[in-house]
């Protein structure tokens, strides 16, 4: 019953494995007034979960990465759907905001392994233009649950109260044991296990941590990350208080927006099985974001920023962000494939730490009135990634990449 990495359901099933925390996210965000009349709470309360399930997202892969490089992909990731599903089913059992902060924390770690071991299975698997399109691929799929999720959230809320939701959660989880469990094997051959004693360790982290085409890469990709996670932290702020869309409308245009991501992984993951290198793809992507970022802040200079003039700059910035993050992820992975599971950890927490300082430093300069602070912070994210890519990465490969008539010479001439 194990699926072939060629197929489209192998897609599907890793898509599905990065799901996780948006569904988990989204889902819940309609019910957090009903959480705290349930457990005797302030609303903030239950708003404090959310961050301890980013903490226990952002930090547990950085454990669970060398993990799947010493014991295998399929193992960890397993116990990584088993943890989402138990701890899903401990929210919806919870007596006080204290165990439910603790379950939250919980499952937050247990949707991290899904991502981070998704996008290391790929690089097990597939190199060069093949790793990048299926990577692509996977985002599109996964870019789905941020469109659905509110709305099932809302729908299930109002059929079985809010416990529910997290019931459903659990089920998720379960069910993706048992799809990994019957349809994935395993990517990583047992003779390439690495060493989980200390000192091994630390000189694997060395290696990958010195790696200056790892570094560079992952600079890319964790900065882009930081521009894009601004705009979805204050996307309320900018959309309803400043702009003035209603809710409903506000879910309407977030979508819209979330569209992008899957246009944009859809258009880049043929772009790369057609041989369009991915230097040019990551720079086009990164020049688009950059552009729409300043594009925003003058917008918000000038005072000419409306629902007409802002949405179409936002829904090409994650158009635009789809080209970043697959090209820059497997550029960062390409030359430490024996330490996969531990450089996707890295990328994962760094760019989900860095997302919340640029969440957080939108919302601080969120002046209420024009969508100024935002594009300030975006505009300061995006140059930084596009400078480290044209100023280190590219500079880098052309020290350490021979030209294509020198590496043609060589060969001729042999060694």
């Amino acid at each position: 019953m194990r699926i072939r990495p060629e197929s489209a359901g192998f897609i599907v099933l890793l898509g599905a494995c990065t799901a996780m925390p948006p569904l988990s996210v989204d889902m819940g965000q309609p019910a957090v007034t009903p959480i705290a009349h349930a457990l005797g709470s302030p609303p903030a309360a239950v708003a404090y979960a959310l961050s301890l399930y980013m903490v226990g997202f952002a930090t547990a892969p950085v454990i669970f990465g060398p993990l799947s490089d010493r014991f295998g992909r399929r193992p960890v990731l397993l116990a990584g759907c088993a943890l989402f599903g138990i701890t899903g089913w401990g929210c919806a059992t919870a007596q006080s905001i204290t165990s439910f902060m603790i379950w939250r924390l919980l499952e937050g770690a247990g949707a991290g392994v899904g991502t981070v071991l998704a996008v290391a299975i790929i690089r097990d698997l597939f190199e060069g233009k093949m790793a990048r399109a299926r990577l692509s691929y996977m985002a599109v799929l996964s870019s789905v649950a941020p469109m659905i999720a509110p709305t099932l959230g809302v729908s299930i809320l109002a059929l079985g109260g809010w416990r529910s939701i997290y019931a459903v959660l659990g089920t998720i989880g379960a069910a993706l044991v048992v799809a990994v469990g019957l349809g994935l094997d395993e990517s990583v051959a047992p003779e390439k296990a690495q060493s989980l004693a200390p000192r091994p360790l630390l000189a694997n982290y060395w290696r990958v941590l010195g790696n200056r085409t790892y570094c560079g890469y992952a600079l890319v990709s964790v900065l882009n990350f930081g521009c894009l996670f601004a705009y979805i932290a204050a996307s309320p702020l900018l959309l309803i208080n400043t702009l003035g869309a209603s809710p409903r409308l506000y879910g309407y245009l977030f979508a819209l927006t979330s569209f992008g991501f899957m246009l944009g992984g859809a258009v880049n993951g043929r772009l790369n099985m057609w041989g369009i290198p991915a230097s040019r793809l990551l720079g086009t992507g990164l020049t688009l974001t950059t552009a729409t970022s300043l594009l925003l802040l003058l917008l918000s200079i000038t005072g000419a920023a409306t629902l007409a003039s802002v949405t179409p700059l936002l829904f090409a910035t994650t158009i635009a962000s789809s080209f970043v993050s697959p090209n820059a992820t497997i550029g960062a992975l390409q030359p430490v494939p024996q330490t996969a599971g531990m450089a996707s950890s890295i990328i994962v927490c760094v760019q989900w730490l860095l997302g919340a300082l640029a969440g957080a430093l939108a919302g601080l300069l969120f002046d209420g009135r024009t969508p100024r602070g935002l594009a300030e912070v975006m505009s300061g994210f995006a140059l930084a990634s596009l400078l480290v890519f044209w100023g280190f990465v590219r500079p880098h490969e052309r020290e350490t990449v021979p030209l294509p008539e020198e590496a043609a010479a060589e060969t001729a001439e042999g060694p």
